[in-house]
């Protein structure tokens, strides 16, 4: 059975009372404490119904809305985060191959004059492209986990559509702030931006769960102290990048949360957004190979 996080709290009597109000309810749910929290879980098939029920007990009590909606399970996320490394693996074989007697680091760089002379399709194909190694397997490793994290939040198909669209935004952002000539590989632009739906989702939770003062905005600061640590060092580092990456994550989200407001359940189609990522790589580089 796999499990959804239904609410979690370091008042270990809020999670005890809603965990009595879901067992009077028929809902077979039970606590967990890791670290400082407690954690209510409940079958992910259910956790909808179960959220609902709790909505309608806090109505009835007419007590501050504390809860969010429930946390897919921390599996939805892993086939998501495979494809993309095993997306950025074989694009990485390719360019060093050479496939179709084609120079894929030249096609496909994000190339800021060219961006702007009607050639977009080198703000996706740049993300897929690495200096070497080292820059391959550390943005696999990276995005990877932002993206499994993001997909506990509106599921996996939704979360690598939303990091994809919103890297390459990044991309195009900073080829328009340069204004010259300019040139950028690397998923990093992804990752980033990742980890920016990553800090606006989290702060969404931290106002849900009814934080005050400065501990609110604990999840934000937290992915700005990330983009710092990992975004700003290293001798081609793109710092410009890394931060039109994240700021456009963080708009992204923005577009979700207002999205997922006017839902009453998860997001749907998810098939539907793992196909359309795929089809949008795959027609960039076809256009940057022809």
């Amino acid at each position: 059975m796999s499990y959804a996080a239904l609410f979690h709290s370091i008042d270990s009597a809020k999670c005890q009372e809603f965990n009595l109000v879901l067992q009077a309810t028929g809902f077979d749910s039970h606590l967990v404490h890791s670290g400082s929290r407690y954690y209510l879980l409940i079958d992910h098939e259910r956790a909808e119904q179960a959220y609902q029920q709790l909505r309608l007990y806090l109505s009835e009590n007419a007590e501050e809305e504390v809860l969010a909606k429930p946390l897919h399970p921390i599996s939805k996320g892993f086939l998501g985060a495979y494809l993309y490394g095993l997306a950025l693996l074989i694009v990485g074989a390719f360019s060093s191959l050479k496939l179709f007697g084609q120079n894929w680091q030249n096609q496909g760089v994000a190339h800021s004059e060219k961006i702007f002379d009607g050639e977009w399709w080198r703000t996706i194909t740049a993300l897929t492209l690495h200096a070497d190694a080292a820059h391959l397997i550390g943005n696999i490793g990276f995005g990877a986990l932002f993206g499994i994290l993001v997909s506990q939040y509106i599921g996996s198909g939704a979360a690598w559509f939303s990091i994809l669209i919103a890297g390459a935004l990044g991309n195009a952002l900073n080829a328009y702030l340069y204004q010259t000539l300019h040139l950028s590989i690397g998923a990093s632009t992804m990752v980033f931006a990742a980890l920016g739906i990553l800090g606006v989702f989290a702060l969404n939770d931290r106002y849900a769960y009814a934080q005050r003062g400065l501990r609110r905005w604990a999840p934000l600061i937290a992915t700005l102290a990330l983009l710092g640590f990992l975004g700003t060092t290293g001798e081609r580092t793109d710092v410009m990048a890394h931060l039109t990456g994240y700021f456009s994550g963080c708009m992204t989200a923005l577009v979700w949360m207002t999205v997922l407001r006017r839902m009453e359940s998860t997001v749907p189609a998810q098939g539907v957004f793992a196909t359309l990522s795929l089809v949008i790589v795959v027609l960039a580089w076809a256009l940057a190979l022809t």
